[in-house]
């Protein structure tokens, strides 16, 4: 009987390890929450002369939030050259939806209340070529936004819920570039057309319930008055030195940012998240 009973008693504990292995990872995945992160070559940290890097905004974002987060598990879904009519309707990148918009959706229905944030970068590439000072060219962009982007930001808002937290962001200006290229008429153009731009990105965000991350501040857009010495360009504004700093387009005519300029970006999205 002795025997039998210590038979038992370790039958019954390899059962209890063996259950204990199997429901562990179950609840670990139940635990799991997620960043959901969307938009254009922003999204996924494209930089001047590569692909998709892990050293994007979203990257630095997801670390900060994981620090008092452990579980939390960043999803990106953006596509470098995405516009909103792209987002909407496919055309550049693969997705099994048939777009990143279908993508995002469906991923918010079937995580309902397991997202915890979902950030949006896009219509950059939708108005490129306002910021380089064809006028014309960016109202017929921001056309297309007035469109389309409420349905973006309503759309993910009605399919994710309350539960995250949702944000998009204004833009820095790449137009001030022009600068250190000797013009100057250019680059101060380019200002009031990025607010312009800039305008819309926020009334759309606010009108589903984003918030807005003040990239374009952090960037010092309007800043002409405060004067640095920067290499090799000599005495710029702040503003043109930021943007030579942080991007590569004093550079390489590049504008997507640099490590430093994803780094500035996840702040202000961080500033506006928490």
């Amino acid at each position: 009987m002795i025997r039998l009973a210590s038979r038992a008693r370790v039958l019954g504990a390899v059962v209890v390890l063996v259950l204990g292995l199997g429901v562990g990872p179950a609840r670990a995945a139940a635990r799991a929450t997620y960043y959901l992160a969307l938009g254009d070559s922003g999204a996924v940290g494209v930089q001047a002369g590569r692909g998709p890097t892990d050293e994007g905004y979203t990257d630095d974002l997801h670390a900060a939030l994981k620090a008092g987060q452990p579980g939390l598990r960043l999803v990106k879904l953006g596509c470098p050259g995405e516009t909103t009519t792209t987002m909407l309707k496919g055309g550049i990148c693969a997705y099994a939806a048939g777009s990143q918009m279908n993508a995002a959706l469906d991923f918010l229905k079937r995580h309902r209340g397991r997202v915890r944030y979902v950030t949006l970068s896009i219509g950059a590439n939708n108005v490129g070529c306002m910021l380089d000072g064809d006028l014309a060219c960016g109202l017929k962009g921001i056309g297309g936004l007035l469109a389309e982007l409420p349905r973006i930001t309503g759309g993910l808002r009605a399919a994710g819920g309350g539960t995250p937290v949702y944000a998009s962001m204004t833009y820095y200006d790449p137009g001030l570039a022009s600068w250190v290229k000797g013009d100057r008429v250019t680059a101060i153009a380019s200002v009031p057309m990025l607010d312009a731009f800039n305008g819309v990105q926020r009334a759309a965000a606010l009108a589903s319930g984003f918030k807005v991350a003040d990239v374009s501040t952090a960037f010092a857009a309007h800043d002409f008055t405060t004067e640095v010495t920067t290499a090799p360009y000599g005495t710029v504004p702040l503003n043109v030195a930021r943007i030579c700093a942080w991007t590569s387009q004093c550079t390489d005519g590049d504008g997507h940012a640099n490590a430093a300029g994803y780094r500035t970006i996840a702040g202000a999205f961080l500033r506006a998240v928490s």
